[in-house]
């Protein structure tokens, strides 16, 4: 049995030995928030099972809802909220079930086989590939949405997601625009998954066409994004934060 931690739609694998969580880059999983200590959290994995921990952080780690005081014990389907991302702690899914059962009906409607197709080559490291399947199809849903069409959360999430899986991997960052076009489009804020994503890609790939986007979105959302809410306010300026940690 292979040991997961889950954040959004990132499934990391915990191997043996200490996996850290925090805002230090040097963490397995670092998180961009300011809630979250530089080293925050440890899952210590060995072949008896998990422990988390909690490394003196200062707004503490939670497990299904309630901060721990101590080392506990983890089991699958627990959930740790660190900051303001949560975790689920599970075992690693049978790829090729996910793609013919698991997959989201709403994922395969907005993306159909080209979707199931470029999971594959992402899931593979072939970034070109993933680009090449579904870069017209992203372009098409981004068009129309710009255009007014009326649109479904769940599918520009999911477009959300391929495009930075496609920076990442590329190291294009036409494609981090593209993220920040999509919201501009909708004027919302992505949700906590989606930001801490963002963060991550962001370190990796610096490039103008990205930071213009961000730039150009919160100019709108500042103007015309009306009223959000305190989780909302709270991911917004997350974002303002990492526009100007780009400079």
């Amino acid at each position: 049995m292979r040991l997961v931690l889950r954040h959004g739609p990132r499934e990391l694998e915990l191997v043996p030995g200490r996996f850290l969580v925090g805002r230090a880059e040097s963490c397995q999983l670092p998180l961009d928030d300011p809630l979250v200590s530089r080293h925050h959290a440890a899952i210590d994995v060995t072949a008896g099972g998990a422990t988390l921990r909690d490394l003196e952080s200062r707004n503490g780690v939670r497990l299904n809802g309630r901060r721990i005081t101590g080392p506990e014990q983890l089991s699958l389907g627990d959930k740790i909220g660190i900051g303001s991302a949560e975790l689920v702690f599970g075992e690693q899914t049978d790829k090729a079930a996910q793609t013919l059962v698991q997959i989201p009906t709403q994922r395969m409607t907005a993306f159909g086989l080209l979707g199931s197709l470029a999971d594959k080559a992402i899931g593979l490291g072939r970034g070109e590939e993933a680009e090449r399947l579904l870069g017209p199809q992203l372009e098409e849903l981004l068009d129309g949405l710009e255009k007014g069409r009326r649109y479904d959360v769940a599918t520009v999430e999911r477009g959300c997601e391929y495009a930075l899986r496609i920076a990442q991997l590329t190291g294009n960052a036409r494609w981090m625009g593209t993220v920040f076009r999509f919201y501009r489009a909708i004027l919302r804020v992505p949700p906590t998954s989606l930001v801490d994503e963002i963060c991550a890609v962001a370190r990796k790939v610096k490039q103008q066409p990205g930071r213009d986007e961000l730039r150009r979105y919160l100019a709108v959302m500042k103007e015309e994004g009306g009223d959000l809410g305190p989780s909302e306010r709270f991911l917004l300026g997350r974002l303002e934060g990492l526009e100007r940690s780009l400079g």
